[in-house]
């Protein structure tokens, strides 16, 4: 039982369970807005406002379902719409956002996922778990608030959320936020709870952009807009959503450039004489997912042509070369240009004008030949400025502006080889070699120039093998000059003290000039050689009665070496009886013994040395017997008694001579000649015998000289001219008479053929031999001649010598150019001027520049039907087209040319003018453009 009572004031704080949700408050409903059209990112549009029933509950605001390609975004906490991305709005489009405001205190637990649109049927999801506290089992239910009903399902048993059908993510019947209550529920009536499960369908890049045209075209474009300049708009949407339907924009042409609204300007500046005026490519729109996808479009942009492209040469150097003997009208080259814009074009140099000092330009051709008048070319080469100017005709409304272009000919002047090589220091040449100097050993260096350029000024030097000699005695460097010995030469041998040399300088033209050098190299003397009596020994008899002073005999030794070498100094000795030297001496220089007591025995019998003056000397001995025999007592007899009278001149000079006299010496030598038996007693008889000394003649011929030559003839010497004349001493006193013979050798070149022939003749007491031309000569067959001229005396022994003659000819121009072929040609109608339609050659057999050099020309004769439709290259017998051809109108031509040499011929009746060959007609046939026909 309760007595006492007490109240107590019991505050019961009732908390607040979130079981009411949030409501918006904004008006009008649905919401609505307006955006501008080109609001920026980020710019504030709307803001959302809700209102919670229950306390201290935060509310957040998201997006449920956006049908606006991402192009908003709302605050979570403050509700504020904002713009995405810089594409501008669509005029009039209205954009659908749907929203949610959540309150984020006190919420019961809640299961969020996101799937992929593309996840396939069937799939788990989630997997949602509840705990029964009565151990009883749990049953699942799925409940769908608002759209989605039947988009998932679940296991009763598992609580795993399935997929029950294929999702779309652009369907907009489907939402992108499923909200789904998921119930567990205790079997047998017990109890059950609830939670919210969001399932978030997440966008996949599986749509590509598509433009709103597959072509975008753009016609009259100028092709000289400025840079950057808009040209047309391409647009291209994507379903997807977010960054996998942001688009940018790629071109295929660098020409082009496209920004990110589609807007396609020009990168460079456009060209319409290019492409026909007509640029195509493609324009690409590319989304930002990942991979990304993209959709491409055409587009074709069509330009109008402007005068706005200079002519263009061909090439900007030209290089031709000219003979430095071209003559007037010789054409250079042709330079060629064109024009994008299809103008004419005009030709000149710059500076204005058709004439450049040596040169000339056709306008209308662009044909570059040397001047009609007198030409020098004394360059290595000359540099021509070109100008293209054009007409403008391609625009007849449009600028108006001539437009020029340059470029460079650079003519260079070939050398003609015109010129041979020149010793200028060969009379200078005088050369000296020791004999027994090494093979090898220098001589000397020659040099010689050509004023020719290039190879045709480059020289070669060789030696010329000297007439009947066997071998190269020298040999020359060919590059430098440099002339060596090829032997051991002896002095007093088969050389001789003076050798022969002829270098020859080649050019390397085509035909190659040459020129010659002949010197003559001495051999120097080393003292090789001692010296050589004339006698084995020496026999002589003295008169008893010399006197003393008498030159009793005179020993004669030779030295073939020379000065000092070959000075002789003589000596005197009695090694078998010392006292023959008192009777005796020598005079050192001349040889001759001198008595120096009387004689008084009969026999003497001494010794001389003839020692040289070289370092060291040379020397030989010989002995000398000297008997003693009777005085002659016979005077010489003179051959008249009587000479005169002579009559003279009272003013006669001193030194003439007045007359001749002459005596002889007939010495006589009688001797006693006895034969005896071998008998007992031996008988014997005598005879007398007398002898008479008379002159010998044993000497052979002298020549003036053992060679003669090189001389140089001209090959068209009359039959009977004289070569050359030679001259022989007989080397008997008293008998000049010689005999001469010109000795046929083996060969053409040593008169086989008797091309030559000996004439002998009398002049001012001598016997001359003139060697003539027998038979017409040829420098084409055979170039020189080597030969061989004997002479005999009229002595007893007839004793003979040779000379050797070197002839070498020199060509004429005798041949005429003889054309190699005689040809049918084809021509195309239609080619421009100056195109090369065949070249003839002519050969000239004549042996040297300019003779051989030929030249052609085309005949200039009423007869000539092709003379004014075609040119020829003097130089290369190039021809060319003056016109161009249209078959139509005439379909053959045909031309005579004609060949000449470069020098006044030598043939009778010339008139000093250069040899011409038989002219060559060609014919030339016209084909159409598109055909070849070759004629056999």
């Amino acid at each position: 039982m309760i007595s006492d009572t007490d109240n107590q004031r019991v505050i019961i704080h009732v908390k607040d369970v979130n079981d009411e949700p949030p409501y918006f408050i904004n008006r009008p409903l649905p919401m609505q807005t307006v955006v501008q059209l080109n609001a920026a990112p980020n710019t504030p549009v709307f803001t959302l406002q809700a209102r919670d029933p229950d306390t201290d509950h935060n509310i957040h605001y998201f997006i449920v379902r956006d049908r606006t390609g991402g192009r908003f975004e709302v605050d979570e906490r403050s509700g504020v719409v904002r713009t995405r991305g810089t594409d501008p709005f669509q005029l009039d489009m209205e954009y659908v956002l749907y929203v949610k405001a959540e309150d984020q205190s006190g919420r019961l637990p809640s299961y969020e996922a996101e799937i992929a649109e593309n996840q396939k049927k069937d799939s788990d999801i989630i997997s949602v778990k509840a705990k029964s506290f009565a151990d009883r089992e749990i049953r699942y239910t799925l409940k769908a608030q608002g759209q989605g009903a039947g988009t998932f399902n679940i296991g009763p048993s598992s609580g795993i959320v399935k997929l029950a059908k294929e999702l779309d993510f652009e369907d907009l019947r489907q939402p992108h936020v499923y909200s789904l209550v998921v119930t567990a529920t205790e079997d047998s009536g017990g109890f059950s709870t609830s939670v919210d499960l969001t399932i978030r369908v997440s966008d996949v890049n599986d749509n590509a952009p598509k433009f709103e045209l597959p072509d975008y075209q753009a016609h009259n474009v100028d092709e000289d807009i400025p840079l950057g300049t808009s040209i047309l708009k391409v647009k291209a949407m994507d379903a997807d959503s977010g960054k996998n339907a942001e688009i940018e924009y790629l071109v295929s042409d660098d020409h082009f450039s496209v920004d990110s609204n589609g807007i396609i300007t020009n990168n460079k500046q456009l060209d319409a004489d290019n492409n026909n005026a007509y640029y195509e490519f493609v324009v690409t729109a590319k989304d930002k997912g990942e991979p990304a996808k993209t959709g491409t479009a055409t587009v074709r942009v069509y330009t109008k042509n402007k005068n706005d492209e200079e002519p263009k040469f061909s090439q900007q150097v030209y290089t031709p070369n000219v003979d430095e003997n071209a003559g007037p009208n010789t054409l250079v080259t042709t330079v060629v240009a064109s024009d994008k814009d299809g103008d004419n074009v005009r030709f000149g140099f710059v500076g204005g004008g058709t004439s450049s000092g040596q040169f000339v330009i056709e306008e209308i051709t662009g044909v570059i030949r040397l001047h009609n008048k007198a030409i020098s070319l004394d360059r290595d080469k000359y540099e021509l400025n070109v100008t293209a100017l054009d007409d403008g005709a391609c625009c007849v409304n449009g600028d108006a502006t001539i437009h020029t272009s340059t470029a460079v000919v650079v003519v260079f002047i070939t050398d003609v080889n015109d010129n041979k090589p020149i010793f200028k220091d060969c009379p200078t040449y005088f050369p000296k070699v020791e004999e027994g100097a090494p093979n090898g050993s220098p001589v000397i260096k020659v040099h010689a120039t050509d004023e020719d350029k290039g190879v045709n000024g480059q020289v070669k030097y060789s030696i010329v093998q000297q007439p009947n000699q066997k071998g190269t005695k020298f040999t020359v460097d060919e590059e430098t000059g440099e002339v060596s010995t090829n032997k051991v030469f002896d002095r007093e041998g088969d050389d001789g003290k003076f050798v022969s040399v002829t270098v020859k300088a080649t050019d390397q033209g085509d035909p190659s000039l040459e020129g010659v050098c002949s010197f003559t190299v001495e051999i120097t003397d080393v003292n090789d050689n001692p010296p050589l009596f004339d006698r084995q020994k020496y026999v002589e008899n003295v008169k008893q009665d010399a006197s003393i002073g008498t030159n009793i005999l005179r020993v004669s030794a030779s030295d073939e070496d020379a000065d000092n070498n070959g000075a002789i100094v003589y000596t005197l000795s009695a090694p078998y009886n010392p006292a023959d030297i008192e009777y005796f001496e020598i005079q050192p220089e001349s040889g001759w013994i001198v008595l120096k007591k009387p004689l008084d025995r009969d026999r003497y019998r001494l010794r001389v040395r003839a020692s040289d003056r070289g370092d060291p000397p040379s020397s030989a001995d010989v002995d000398v017997e000297l008997d003693v025999v009777d005085r002659n007592n016979k005077p010489p007899i003179w051959d008249m008694s009587t000479y005169g009278p002579v009559h003279i001149k009272e003013n006669v000079t001193v030194g003439t001579v007045v007359t001749s006299v002459k005596a002889r010496l007939r010495e006589t030598y009688k001797l006693e000649a006895m034969a005896q038996d071998k008998g007992f007693p031996p008988l014997s008889r005598t005879v007398e015998v007398q002898i008479d000394v008379v002159d010998r003649a044993n000497n052979p011929p002298v020549w003036d000289h053992t060679v003669y030559g090189p001389i140089y003839i001209r090959e068209n010497m009359p039959v009977g001219g004289r070569v050359v004349s030679v001259k022989a001493s007989s080397g008997i006193e008293n008998n000049p008479t010689v005999f001469y013979r010109l000795m046929p050798g083996s060969t053409a070149q040593t008169n086989k053929f008797h091309t030559f022939y000996l004439q002998q003749r009398a002049d001012n007491g001598f016997t001359w031999a003139d060697i003539k031309v027998n038979h017409p000569l040829d420098y084409e067959s055979i170039k020189e001649y080597n030969l061989t001229i004997r002479v005999e005396n009229n002595g007893a022994q007839q004793l003979a010598s040779e000379a050797t003659v070197y002839i070498m000819l020199e060509d004429v121009n005798d041949e005429i150019p003889l054309f190699t072929e005689r040809e049918q040609e084809t021509v195309l109608e239609g080619e421009p001027i100056g195109t090369k339609v065949t070249q003839v050659n002519a050969i000239d057999k004549d042996g040297t520049f300019p003779n051989n050099q030929v030249y052609y020309y085309i005949v200039d004769s009423p007869r000539n039907e092709g003379k004014d439709f075609f040119e020829i290259s003097m130089q290369t017998g190039e021809i060319f087209t003056k016109v161009v051809f249209d078959r139509e109108k005439q379909g053959a031509y045909a031309l005579e040319v004609e060949a000449r040499d470069g020098a006044p011929s030598a043939r009778p009746n010339s008139e000093n003018q250069p040899n011409s060959g038989e002219s060559r007609a060609k014919s030339f046939y016209l084909n159409e453009k598109n055909r070849k026909t070759f004629i056999c």
